[in-house]
C-alpha cells in the first residue's frame, strides 16, 4: 500500500483527459484522479483484476450512469485489458514509488524474518519476495561468464590488493639564504609553532628579512629573537611589544544583554536606574582607576 500516488503536471492538458471530458464533462476529470488515489492506496501494482465495472466506478466516486465512466476509460485508453482483468495503462511507468511498494514490504518483512530465523525459514514464510530473489538469482546466473584466469596454487589474496597508489611527491629541500645565519633559522624552525611551516610559508620569512636587510635594519637581531624566544613571527628589535594587535574589547554574552534588557525595562518603568547597573558601573570604575597611572607632577623640592 502507498500513501500517494503521481500525478503529472501534464494531465489536465493531455489528450485522453480532454477526451475523457468531452464523453463525461467536466467531472468526470476528478473522477479519474479519485481512481488513481485508490489505486495507490489500495491496488499500488495498478492491477484491477477481479473487480468489476461497478466496482471500479464506486472506487472512482463515479455517480453517473453504470458502465459508462469506465467504457470510456477503457476508449480513451486509461484502463487497459477487460472487464474482470482491468489494469491502469502504464501505472508502473507513472507511478514507480507506489508499483513497488508491495515489494518494499515483502523485502521488509524477509529481513525481519531472516535477522530471526535464518534465510530458508525467511523464503517459507515471505514466499512472495522469495520468488523475487529466485527469479533475479536465475538472472544473473545466466549472464555470460568473465573469462576464467590461469589457476595457481598460490593463496588468493583477502581482500583482494587495490592497485598501489602512486607515491606522494615529496617538497624539496628549502635552501636557506647564505646571509641568514643557519644556526638561528634552524632555532627558530624547530619551535613547535614553526615546525610545519611550508616552503611558502619560509620563503615569505626570508623576503621580510631581506627587506630589512635591504634597508639597513637589523634583520639578524630579529631573527635571533625569534629563534630565543620561540616565537612564531619576525619582529624588530623593540618593536615585538607593539608590533602585536591590541586586545580587543570581549563581546557581551547573550545573558549580558538579556540582563541589561531588564535593566532597561525596569528603568523605564520606574525613571530609576537600577541598583544592580549601579553596581556594575562601580565595579567598572574601580576597575578602570587600578588601570590609571597618577601623570600629577609633584612640587619641587628646595633646597635648604
Amino acid at each position: 500500500m502507498a500513501t500517494d500516488a503521481r500525478l503529472a503536471t501534464g494531465l489536465p492538458a493531455h489528450p485522453k483527459t480532454k477526451k475523457l471530458i468531452k464523453r463525461l464533462g467536466q467531472a468526470s476529470a476528478w473522477n479519474l484522479v479519485c481512481l488513481i488515489l485508490w489505486a495507490a492506496d489500495n491496488r499500488s501494482d495498478g492491477d484491477l483484476s477481479g473487480m468489476s465495472a461497478e466496482d471500479i466506478e464506486l472506487s472512482a466516486d463515479w455517480t453517473g450512469d453504470e458502465g459508462q465512466f469506465v467504457a470510456a476509460l477503457v476508449a480513451v485508453r486509461f484502463l487497459d485489458g477487460q472487464e474482470g482483468e482491468y489494469m491502469l495503462h502504464d501505472w508502473a511507468e507513472h507511478n514507480p514509488w507506489a508499483a513497488g511498494a508491495e515489494s518494499r514490504s515483502a523485502k521488509a518483512r524477509w529481513n525481519a524474518a531472516k535477522r530471526h530465523h535464518g534465510i530458508a525459514e525467511a523464503d517459507r514464510l515471505v514466499p512472495e519476495y522469495a520468488a523475487i530473489r529466485s527469479a533475479t538469482s536465475n538472472a544473473t546466473s545466466t549472464e555470460p561468464a568473465q573469462t576464467e584466469q590461469p589457476s595457481s596454487n598460490a593463496p588468493s589474496p583477502s581482500p583482494s590488493p587495490s592497485p598501489s597508489p602512486s607515491p606522494k611527491t615529496k617538497a624539496p629541500a628549502f635552501v636557506v639564504p647564505d646571509w641568514i645565519n643557519s644556526a638561528h633559522w634552524s632555532t627558530w624552525h624547530s619551535c613547535p609553532k614553526r615546525k610545519k611551516a611550508s616552503n611558502e610559508q619560509k620563503q615569505m620569512a626570508v623576503d621580510k628579512l631581506d627587506a630589512w636587510r635591504l634597508a639597513g635594519l637589523d634583520y639578524a637581531g630579529a631573527l635571533e629573537n625569534a629563534a630565543m624566544g620561540g616565537y612564531q613571527g619576525l619582529f624588530l628589535p623593540g618593536q615585538s611589544a607593539a608590533a602585536k594587535p591590541a586586545k580587543q574589547p570581549q563581546q557581551k554574552t547573550f545573558q549580558q544583554i538579556n540582563r541589561e534588557e531588564g535593566w532597561a525595562r525596569w528603568e523605564e518603568q520606574t525613571n530609576r536606574v537600577h541598583p544592580d547597573r549601579i553596581k556594575a558601573q562601580q565595579a567598572e570604575f574601580r576597575e578602570t582607576m587600578g588601570q590609571v597611572i597618577d601623570t600629577t607632577p609633584k612640587p619641587l623640592e628646595i633646597a635648604q
